[in-house]
């Protein structure tokens, strides 16, 4: 689909990505949830966005995440065209201090909302201060211990991915689900939460093994595995970690198990981003594996506009800031039709039809965290084929 959208005029792809940032679905949630405060603002002020981002980081990766963030902020603003609102961008550095400082000078500055920070710890630093004068925050972090009162967290998390491949395993008769996890604190977290989806969508779970950083160990883990997989009828095995070779090697001492190309064999799931790891995509023992990806059909197109204005190709994390503008930009437009003295209202963010993003549609559930529809995908020759399409509404 995206190949044949390269042939498209350069003039329509650019109105498809317009009219993709505008687009959102106004029928808000029914339910009744109260502001954080009263911060009234009138229906024909200019409203103000204060955007946090890392872009003056010493470390240089975090730094290039901070600029991609920053001018897809400002990519997002152009394509909003005349909406009536100023953007302001204030560096963090990835820092704490800085972070309080530059939330302090947005809130003197008259920012309605804030967009940011991205890392979980400046996003922790800024939290209290924001509450306190009634600003909401749609942060880039998907820590989703941070989520709550008035910090919303719009970055994609392992949770959501494991509640639709958990989804879609049990639509293919696949309902006992085996998991393996590295012995890290994190990883507990995820660990219950997906627990918490298998139960709550009428799974099993089957069992939990976890495993260390030392590679010498992972024969006596696999033939756990293995024990555990064929005495408790084990459907699918869930890996949390993120991809690396004790993924692989895992896989390789699993193989003759869990060959999900062959009928009535164990299916192996990947939660985090296997689709990026050629590593992982070229691993023989991991062919026919699931994993959860976004929707693609409108990234090629936006990083081929962002490359064209700023001669640089984002990072894949920009996308966050393009749709969290985006998502203001529509409940600004909102606004100025409807006259509302209360634009971002906790109801007006929670729309439960949600959001059009870059990489798909979004919603903020009442949590504060970001569910965002993916599609199924299958390892296939080195590379991933879609089972199942990114749906195009919420149900």
């Amino acid at each position: 689909m995206i190949s044949e959208m390269k042939n498209y005029p350069t003039r329509f792809i650019n109105c498809v990505l317009r009219i993709l940032l505008l687009i959102i679905l106004l029928n808000a949630c029914s339910t009744n949830l109260g502001s954080i405060s009263n911060n009234a603002i009138e229906p024909g002020e200019t409203i103000k966005i204060a955007v946090l981002t890392p872009y003056g980081a010493q470390e240089k990766k975090l730094s290039y995440i901070g600029k991609s963030l920053r001018d897809a902020a400002f990519l997002a603003k152009q394509d909003l065209g005349n909406l009536n609102f100023q953007l302001k961008i204030y560096d963090t550095e990835g820092r704490e201090d800085i972070s309080i400082d530059s939330v302090h000078s947005a809130i003197n500055d008259g920012a309605n909302i804030i967009v940011g920070p991205f890392l979980p710890e400046t996003t922790k630093a800024i939290s209290t201060i924001s509450k306190s004068k009634g600003i909401r925050v749609i942060s880039f972090s998907n820590d989703l211990t941070l989520a709550g009162n008035n910090i919303f967290i719009i970055g994609d998390t392992s949770v959501n991915r494991a509640e639709k491949l958990i989804k879609y395993s049990l639509e293919q008769k696949k309902y006992r689900f085996g998991i393996i996890s590295p012995i890290n604190k994190q990883y507990n977290e995820l660990e219950n939460s997906i627990r918490d989806k298998i139960s709550r969508n009428g799974g099993i779970e089957t069992f939990s093994i976890h495993y260390t950083k030392e590679l010498e160990n992972l024969s006596e883990i696999a033939k756990e595995v293995r024990e555990k997989a064929i005495n408790t009828n084990t459907d699918a095995i869930i890996f949390t970690d993120d991809p690396n070779k004790k993924i692989s090697l895992l896989a390789a001492e699993l193989q003759d198990i869990t060959n999900s190309t062959e009928k009535g064999k164990i299916q192996i799931i990947g939660l985090s981003r296997w689709d990026l790891s050629s590593s992982i995509l070229s691993e023989s023992s991991l062919q026919g594996s699931w994993v959860a990806i976004p929707d693609t059909r409108f990234r090629a197109i936006y990083e081929k506009r962002f490359f064209k204005k700023f001669g640089y190709r984002p990072h894949l994390k920009s996308s966050l800031a393009y749709d969290a503008i985006a998502l203001v930009g529509a409940l600004i437009r909102k606004r100025d039709i409807e006259q509302s003295y209360y634009p971002f209202n906790t109801n007006e963010i929670l729309n439960s039809n949600g959001f059009i993003g870059i990489d798909g549609i979004f919603r903020f559930k009442s949590d504060r965290t970001t569910e965002k529809e993916l599609a199924i995908a299958t390892i296939e020759r080195s590379q991933p084929n879609i089972l199942k399409l990114s749906p195009n509404k919420f149900p």
